[in-house]
């Protein structure tokens, strides 16, 4: 993976011929630090600023692409003019609009195996079943690094029976989705179908490598992540702090602040 802003230069240049940007984004680990609980993430002040100010820009459709449930994506992003969508693709909203599309037939299955996770894991301290209607999530972050092995057993011994449910490990966490053929990757790929435009994602977890392999050559796909991390993504940045820097560097960029722009991409890079 080449660093972002070592490719600074000539994305600039990419992005000032280009007549529409695409810009797809996680949430958690990516726009937001990991928080020991979900409800507790925030975006920075700075990021969420650089967002906002995106979002107006004619030529920019902003777009987030979360595992969390859609509702819950707005809420922590508060963007109105924004494509969002939630359970890794599953439920979508659009800009302007609060209505949710979402196919609840898988909805029954992943209330029976979220029960069963609870039941399973109620001896387990620390460890949280979260259902999201589309997908669910268990998550053993605040459990004991001791037991955090048996939780992930009990996880995988209660999903060992669901051929119909996909179980996926990220940081501190089982995602559970249906084999429905959905996830970041189709949700990206049909919202560059429709925007079209020069199109970015960025992202940090397992979840999103199905959007870095699925978007084409020319995407400018960024892994959020240490170096030597194994990603599909073309290019890297450290942490959701300079996802943020990166961020306000696109949006001088769009607005043609060649000064500016110019003079913070040499600051980062020095």
């Amino acid at each position: 993976m080449t660093p972002f802003f070592a490719a600074w230069p000539l994305l600039a240049e990419r992005i000032g011929k280009a007549d529409r940007l695409l810009l797809m984004l996680d949430v958690d680990g990516t726009l937001a630090p990991i928080a020991p609980h979900p409800e507790d993430a925030r975006i920075p002040a700075a990021t969420q600023a650089a967002l906002a100010e995106l979002a107006r820009c004619p030529r920019v459709a902003p777009a987030f692409v979360s595992g969390r449930a859609v509702a819950d994506v707005r809420r922590l992003v508060g963007i109105d003019r924004a494509h969002y969508f939630g359970s890794h693709g599953r439920q979508r909203t659009r800009p302007g609009s609060g209505r949710v599309e979402v196919d609840m037939r898988c909805a029954a299955a992943v209330a029976e195996v979220c029960a069963r996770l609870l039941a399973a894991l109620k001896d387990t301290p620390g460890a949280a079943v979260e259902n999201k209607q589309v997908s669910a999530a268990a998550h053993y972050r605040n459990v004991p690094p001791r037991l955090r092995g048996r939780a992930a057993a009990i996880v995988r011994g209660v999903l060992a029976d669901r051929p119909d449910l996909r179980l996926s490990a990220g940081k501190m966490v089982f995602d559970i989705t249906p084999r429905d053929g959905i996830d970041k990757g189709a949700a990206a790929t049909q919202l560059l179908a429709e925007e079209g435009g020069m199109a970015f994602y960025f992202g940090d977890d397992t979840t999103d490598e199905s959007a870095f392999a699925a978007l084409p050559g020319d995407a400018v796909t960024v892994f959020v992540g240490p170096p030597g991390a194994d990603s599909a993504a073309r290019y890297r940045v450290d942490d959701p702090a300079a996802v943020g820097r990166a961020l306000r560097l696109i949006l001088d960029a769009c607005k043609g602040r060649k000064g500016e722009g110019e003079s913070s991409a040499a600051s980062l890079l020095s």
